[in-house]
């Protein structure tokens, strides 16, 4: 027969340790879901504009900023909906009011006035719902645009309205990005990564809860 004088510490060093293993698990994975949480400030893209080499645009995990004075002082460019993740920011070639930014699972985004205002550009998929990384945008002149995806290029030659997708296949699911999306969420939509993380916290509660009325118990003995 065991000596359960030896297992039962063994057993309680063991549960209180994975529990702190999942709590850190659940904590990092909720910040990984919002960067925001995080607190970084530094820029994340940065694009020097063509024609004036002190204005410089920075995009970091709060919003788009600028600077005039070659990176010295930073201020806000105003967005009605921020960038969230952004992949790349570039300027036309030769035209400081042209820019693009691209968002990683979202939108690719236009201004015609150097930020000030912005459109979003159709696309003939939808990246977060069909699980499409979108990594790099190339500005040519006369509106020529290249969209590097994860599932290959796409090309447009009239600034975006329209693309040729002979070199995309919308079909093919890479299976690290498969993996990826179903354990944040965003695989069944980004409505469900909310959903990820009020399970998480539900079950961080439950580790909290279940370590306090073991704790309370051992001391009733």
């Amino acid at each position: 027969m065991m000596n359960k004088t030896i297992w039962k510490p063994v057993h309680n060093v063991l549960g209180l340790s994975t529990a702190v293993f999942l709590l850190l698990l659940l904590v990092s994975g909720i910040l990984l879901n919002h960067p925001s949480l995080l607190g970084e400030g530094g820029p994340g893209i940065v694009a020097p504009d063509p024609s004036d080499p002190r204005r410089i645009l920075f995009v970091r995990t709060d919003g788009l900023y600028q600077s005039l004075d070659g990176g010295g002082t930073l201020e806000e460019v105003p967005m009605l909906f921020p960038p969230r993740e952004t992949s790349d920011l570039t300027f036309a070639p030769g035209n400081s009011k042209g820019v693009y930014l691209l968002e990683r699972w979202g939108r690719l985004l236009h201004s015609a006035d150097g930020g000030k205002v912005w459109e979003s550009l159709p696309l003939p998929f939808d990246p977060q719902g069909q699980g499409i990384e979108l990594k790099r945008i190339g500005a040519g002149g006369n509106g020529r645009l290249a969209l590097l995806t994860s599932h290959g290029w796409l090309l447009s030659e009239d600034g975006g309205k329209t693309w040729d997708s002979g070199r995309f296949d919308p079909r093919s699911r890479p299976l690290r990005r498969i993996v990826h999306s179903v354990h944040t969420g965003y695989f069944f939509g980004p409505g469900f990564v909310w959903l990820y993380d009020f399970a998480a916290a539900g079950l961080g509660i439950l580790i909290v809860s279940g370590v306090v009325l073991w704790r309370i118990g051992k001391k009733g003995l």
